[in-house]
């Protein structure tokens, strides 16, 4: 079953918090980005962030997999438009 799905409603919105400041923060700042500073910006404690992603390899794979999530629903709303074109824009 999936972890995420399984969490409580306070437990889903930190998760989305902490990865919505991670994928702000290593746009910005790369792969290293402090994970002091995400927990912060996410409006919890470095605690929650590590119970969540207990490593940063894990935070990026979900940063990696929203990211590849916005990709897709951006390519959906240009229905007909040439895919290798949408890619590059």
């Amino acid at each position: 079953m999936d972890r995420v799905k399984t969490l409580r409603a306070d437990g889903r919105r930190n998760r989305e918090r902490i990865v919505a400041a991670a994928v702000e923060l290593v746009g910005r700042d790369g792969a290293q980005a402090s994970l002091e500073e995400i927990a912060r910006r996410a409006g919890v404690g470095s605690a929650t962030l590590h119970r969540h992603f207990p490593s940063r390899r894990a935070l990026l794979e979900a940063v990696f997999s929203a990211g590849v999530e916005h990709l897709c629903a951006r390519a959906a709303a240009q229905p007909g438009e040439d895919p290798g074109a949408a890619l590059a824009t």
